[in-house]
């Protein structure tokens, strides 16, 4: 199979990759004149969402499309944009634009990465599973819950069979390792200095949610494309708390580091029932214990 890839030099894109280049082929967009100098699996094409001719060029002749690319002028996902309707024009209506060509192209499957962020405000005595609706506070979670609602309408009303998987706070070892989520904290613990971890959040592993995005791409059997199509999957392993990193990376380490809490905890949970019971397991503890010795090893 032959699989397009948006988002391919990100932090989740790397993850990707590694997952798709496995069993079948990619290609995927790089920015500038010269594709990555790493050596990885892929054939680059130059472009960028918004881009009409890129667009074309990178479905073309492929069975399936995974799209994690995003726009962006900051440095963290939420970043303000600088121009919100150029922000817009390139990541909405450049995904629009993206579902069009690969439904024209003859695209079997898209599967489309949100974000926990199309949930900003949670309703009080709803679940927080698939059915919660949609309410971003930010302009990326708008733009993400957006996109769903156009997976949905591509997956329900043609013979292209769209979902969404809607992962929470990704983490994992970065490239450059420095700018991984917990880097510092880590660091600061095995030096053994005093560390105040107050923060956490609804997280789960880039290799689990590029485990899901395989998933999704190849589910068959019972489940046909008609059952799962236009359908939006959480994907979440676990609340990891700050205090909990820094107490694994002190039990690892042997530092004698002091920890300051309070440690913080969920206040709701995400319901991840309809992407497990397509056969997802997520890395759990032991996942985030190996994590955190990776990043330890860089000390």
């Amino acid at each position: 199979m032959r699989i397009a890839l948006t988002g391919a030099t990100g932090f989740l894109g790397r993850y990707l990759i590694r997952e798709l280049a496995k069993t079948h082929d990619v290609q995927a967009w790089h920015r500038g004149e010269k594709p990555p100098v790493k050596r990885w699996p892929v054939l680059w094409i130059t472009g960028q969402l918004g881009d009409a001719q890129a667009t074309k060029a990178l479905v073309e002749g492929v069975d399936a499309v995974i799209h994690s690319g995003l726009h962006r002028t900051g440095e963290s996902l939420m970043d303000a944009a600088d121009d919100p309707v150029e922000y817009w024009q390139r990541n909405a209506t450049g995904s629009l634009q993206l579902l069009e060509a690969a439904h024209q192209a003859g695209v079997k499957r898209f599967v489309f990465v949100s974000s926990g962020a199309v949930h900003d405000d949670v309703l009080p005595h709803f679940k927080l599973d698939e059915t919660h609706p949609l309410r971003p506070n930010t302009l990326y979670g708008a733009y993400k819950a957006s996109v769903e609602t156009l997976v949905h309408h591509y997956g329900k009303s043609s013979e292209m069979c769209c979902v969404s998987v809607r992962p929470t706070a990704i983490y994992g070892v970065a490239d450059p390792v420095k700018h991984s989520k917990w880097f510092d904290l880590i660091q600061s613990v095995a030096a053994g200095q005093a560390v105040t971890a107050t923060g956490g959040s609804k997280s789960v592993h880039a290799q689990d949610v590029a485990k899901a995005c395989h998933l999704l791409m190849n589910v068959t059997g019972e489940l046909d494309d008609a059952a799962i199509s236009g359908e939006t999957f959480n994907c979440c392993d676990r609340m990891i708390s700050d205090f909990q990193v820094a107490s694994i990376a002190r039990e690892i380490s042997g530092s004698s580091a002091t920890i300051e809490g309070p440690e913080k905890v969920a206040k709701n949970a995400i319901v991840t029932g309809k992407l497990q019971s397509l056969g997802i397991d997520f890395g759990g503890e032991p996942l985030l214990r190996k994590t955190v010795e990776q990043l330890l090893a860089e000390t």
